[in-house]
């Protein structure tokens, strides 16, 4: 490596004596950059879109899980009953507490602990099963049952495992909950908020095994030396995803909730042309002034509202310039270099929004001055896309060469080596 250096060296200062210039500077690679894109969303920023739907369940939240980017938000940080969206929460817990082939046996007080009109999955007391097989019937027929098996098998106990739910939830964010039973069986000091709900789900579907599960539409128990009969067989609950009135092509998902004193709840996940959503609905009518069930009605036309009036749209492309600057110790030749970006500008924006109305901010590095390459970062860019605030760096659209002769020297001398 030192033997290198000297040679390149030597070579080139040879040149810059004999010539009095280096005339191969300007041929210095470009820096061959891709800037990264940061995003993040800041409700500041974000546009108010006409025609948003009326919606009859009380607390709503919709939001894209990848960017945080709110859609509809109506009494979203108000307590609330969960009802069964509670067990979104229990099968966080177990997924991360247990392995999917570990066995469960379902005790005597895991069946008797369900009230009288709650739903069950049928289970027996003394039955086994494997842990995946009781997250089916925890999420798909929603069965109480299988909520207090499950609870009783990672903490011993309902109260403990309520404990263990409480403190992850924390973990997530959630302000506002406080549970005290793992399937949401009503209780006045079992409650969250419809923006607690959205957290929790965010965080389920990071699993392969929860994604799964919650768009699967029908599932059946197996038969049991204790139970022989195959006839345990279930709908998922959530109408969005069977075929009929409320279907939704494009969910994935996730739990619907009902007491009397929570009304109808659900949270549900949709994704369409690359765009993730969660909906939490919650407070709503069984059935509405159209006859219809609210949170099936609601998170329908919520999801239509989004996918129909947004859509993805490039507002800068790479190559673009945003400011002409001029250099310190530039040649007179090329005294100014354009700020340009490197890569295209994106976002999922609303259809009405045109490029011209999106603000930018430029923030420059300190004492630029010349060698400047082509590429080189000289600053960065800060868009604002309705809620999205967007993030890449400012290159030099061109190399601009310094009055400096033994500082280009120098400079081109330091590229050449570190190509």
């Amino acid at each position: 490596m030192k033997k290198k250096l000297f040679t390149v060296t030597f070579l080139a200062l040879t040149l810059f004596l004999q010539t009095g210039a280096l005339a191969t500077v300007t041929d210095v690679p470009d820096y061959r950059y891709v800037p990264p894109v940061s995003v993040s969303y800041s409700s500041e920023w974000q546009s108010d879109v006409g025609n948003r739907p009326d919606t009859g369940c009380e607390s709503v939240f919709v939001a894209d899980p990848d960017s945080g980017k709110v859609f509809y938000e109506k009494n979203a940080h108000t307590k609330m009953y969960p009802a069964s969206t509670t067990k979104m929460l229990t099968a966080l817990v177990v997924i991360e507490n247990c392995s999917l082939s570990e066995t469960a046996k379902v005790s005597r007080s895991a069946v008797d602990l369900v009230p009288s009109g709650y739903t069950t999955g049928g289970l027996c007391a003394g039955e086994v099963f494997d842990i995946k097989t009781l997250l089916y019937a925890l999420l798909i027929p929603s069965a109480n049952d299988a909520a207090y098996v499950l609870a009783e098998h990672v903490s011993g106990s309902v109260d403990a495992f309520a404990e263990l739910c409480n403190k992850r939830a924390k973990e997530l964010g959630c302000e506002n909950l406080h549970f005290v039973n793992p399937n949401g069986i009503h209780s006045e000091n079992h409650y969250c908020t419809a923006y607690d709900l959205y957290l929790i789900a965010k965080e389920c579907l990071k699993y392969d095994i929860f994604r799964e599960i919650v768009k699967t539409k029908r599932f059946s128990l197996p038969a049991t030396d204790i139970y022989p009969e195959n006839d345990r067989t279930f709908s998922n609950t959530n109408a969005l995803l069977l075929s009929g009135t409320y279907y939704y092509e494009y969910c994935t998902g996730i739990k619907t909730g009902r007491t009397n004193p929570a009304g109808e709840c659900l949270v549900a996940s949709a994704a369409h042309n690359g765009v993730n959503l969660i909906s939490v609905v919650l407070g709503g009518q069984s059935e509405n002034s159209k006859g219809l069930n609210d949170r099936f009605y609601d998170t329908k036309r919520l999801f239509e509202f989004v996918y129909n009036t947004y859509s993805h749209k490039t507002f800068a492309r790479s190559g673009d310039s945003f400011l002409t600057l001029d250099i310190e110790n530039a040649s007179s030749d090329s005294p100014y270099t354009k700020l340009v970006i490197g890569t295209d500008i994106s976002a999922f924006v609303p259809d009405s929004l045109s490029g011209d109305e999106i603000p930018f901010s430029i923030s420059l590095k300190k004492d630029i001055s010349a060698p400047i390459f082509k590429g080189q970062i000289l600053g960065e860019i800060t868009f604002y896309a309705d809620g999205y605030v967007i993030k890449t760096d400012l290159l030099s659209d061109r190399f601009i060469e310094a009055v400096n002769r033994e500082y280009r020297y120098l400079l081109w001398n330091t590229a050449f080596l570190n190509r």
